[in-house]
């Protein structure tokens, strides 16, 4: 079935791929009345501008109530914003990203806590119906088009559920939605939190039977008692004399009140073979802090994710593998219709130069360091006038580096500086080098910003996490799958269009044997690039 979709376009000259992507999409939404499409589309395909025709034009000539968009950075959403805002599109996250218009130094989260004991006629009418997160919110509601983070969207359909179900849901980057749904499920109980603020005497607890049980005999009714206590005494506040206090309580009570539903919901749908415990230290590096995430998301996708909407589209660079994909979501077969398109970019523009190193390898990688460190000199010093990015995988290897190389180029950053030093390179001028464990994926260093990129590691998923350990033993192809995905998105962050040219070096030893095992997971193209050296 053809479908002329021309004019809802959002540029003015279409590619073919985009064009052949956009029917087969409408068609299996439409004539074969799928609910799930995906497509995987390498980069530089232009898969934003093949959601929102797709989006726009089901709406509009089949009817509905618009489109949720998904995004796991909040760079792809800002990025979603630059391109389609002319055309309708509404930005949506949690109130704590809003800066109040009368205190500028609070959050709208914040302020909007304050409003109910404010004696203020001013902050009231300046917030009391025109706080920005609240207009915000309104115009994403109402509007037919919205982006927002995958975090956000969980919470805001669980706890708050004002976003209604829409007849389209767009998951970009959707190879991450089994991470996202899987943090959101998660729950984490803290000794210190358990002894400090509930005055509860922990026992001794080793087995996940024994912090299950601990959990729901002990745990949860002191932890709602607390919450029961907590909203009376924000009851008995009523003059702007009890605001420090009255504020200090609310925002306990906030993240009480999260912790206590999260709780509940895990405790509904605990399955001792889906779930896995993991213990590891609390703040207080004495006390400890169970964990426990479940091994297959599957029986969540559901309820949490896809009864938001009629028909979900499902895009990303990383898909690999359509059945993997489909299991790992809940997805039915043949319920679903997927596409593959290559990346349009030469491969003589983008180069991967293996030159191994050595093995780094856990049981290896001290060994490897110091000829990681020099090769990195090398490759700095081939590169003078150029910018370029490290990918480390560890903060391990990125302090070895910082204390071996000393190079006023590097730039490196801790876990709450990222984004910082990512605009420090984008806006300096000089041939800088990011040096980074977490900028795998959803940072553009198009052009001048990186022409040059090394993987330092094969980024295997942690053998010490159990949940790892979990999904290995149920699926055997998860853990190289995992490791693909990866390798595929890193070497994607230099190379933004057909004309832009980078070369990558892959250090690792440990990359022969891996590629040589798994090269069937890898794109044509990337094999193509692939040079030994």
């Amino acid at each position: 079935m053809e479908f002329n979709f021309t004019q809802y376009f959002p540029y003015d000259e279409i590619r073919e791929a985009q064009s052949n992507a956009i029917q087969f999409a409408l068609d299996s939404f439409i004539a074969q009345d799928k609910k799930f499409v995906v497509l995987e589309a390498g980069t530089g395909v232009g898969k934003s501008a093949i959601g929102w025709t797709i989006a726009d034009y089901y709406t509009k000539e089949v009817g509905g109530n618009g489109t949720y968009y998904l995004t796991t950075q909040k760079v792809l959403q800002a990025q979603y914003m630059k391109d389609f805002k002319d055309k309708g599109m509404c930005s949506l996250e949690s109130s704590s990203n809003y800066t109040c218009k009368f205190y500028k130094s609070k959050t709208c989260q914040e302020s909007k806590k304050l409003l109910q004991l404010s004696q203020d006629t001013k902050f009231k009418a300046t917030c009391g119906g025109g706080c920005r997160y609240t207009l915000n919110k309104k115009s994403f509601l109402d509007g037919k088009h919205g982006v927002t983070n995958f975090s956000y969207f969980l919470a805001e359909t669980t706890y708050a559920q004002q976003l209604q179900k829409r007849k389209m849901l767009i998951i970009d980057e959707c190879h991450n939605a089994e991470l996202e749904l899987g943090s959101f499920v998660e729950v984490a109980v803290s000794e210190q939190f358990a002894s400090t603020t509930l005055k509860l005497n922990v026992p001794e607890l080793s087995t996940q039977y024994q912090v299950f049980k601990w959990i729901t005999d002990i745990y949860k009714p002191k932890l709602s008692a607390l919450k029961k206590h907590q909203e009376e005494m924000i009851e008995k506040f009523s003059s702007v004399q009890d605001l420090p206090e009255f504020l200090k309580i609310s925002k306990q009570f906030d993240l009480i009140d999260k912790h206590l539903c999260k709780l509940n919901r895990f405790i509904e749908r605990y399955d001792k073979d889906n779930w896995v415990m993991n213990i590891g230290e609390s703040e207080n590096r004495k006390m400890k802090k169970w964990t426990f995430k479940p091994i297959d998301v599957a029986p969540y996708s559901e309820e949490y994710l896809f009864k938001h909407a009629d028909k979900i589209l499902l895009m990303s660079a990383t898909i690999i593998d359509k059945e993997a994909f489909c299991t790992t979501l809940g997805i039915k077969p043949d319920d679903c219709a997927f596409l593959s398109i290559p990346s349009p970019f030469p491969h003589e523009n983008h180069p991967i130069v293996v030159s191994p190193v050595g093995s780094m390898a856990m049981s290896n990688i001290d060994k490897t360091l110091p000829v990681l460190a020099a090769a990195v000199k090398e490759i700095l010093k081939a590169h003078p006038n150029e910018k370029g990015i490290l990918h480390v995988n560890s903060y391990k290897i990125a302090n070895y580096l910082k204390q071996h190389v000393k190079n006023r180029r590097l730039i490196f950053h801790e876990s709450h500086d990222r984004d910082k030093a990512l605009a420090k390179h984008m806006a300096d001028d000089s041939p800088t080098v990011l040096v980074s464990p977490s900028m795998q994926e959803g940072v553009d260093l198009k052009g001048d910003l990186s022409r040059f990129q090394v993987v330092c590691k094969v980024p295997y998923p942690y053998l010490g996490d159990k949940l790892v350990s979990k999904r290995m033993h149920k699926w055997d192809w998860w853990y190289p799958l995992q490791t693909a995905k990866v390798i595929i998105q890193s070497v994607g962050r230099s190379v933004r269009s057909a004309d832009d040219t980078a070369i990558t070096y892959i250090l690792d030893s440990d990359w022969q044997r891996f590629y040589s095992q798994h090269k069937n997971l890898f794109p044509e193209n990337f094999q193509k690039s692939v040079q030994i050296v």
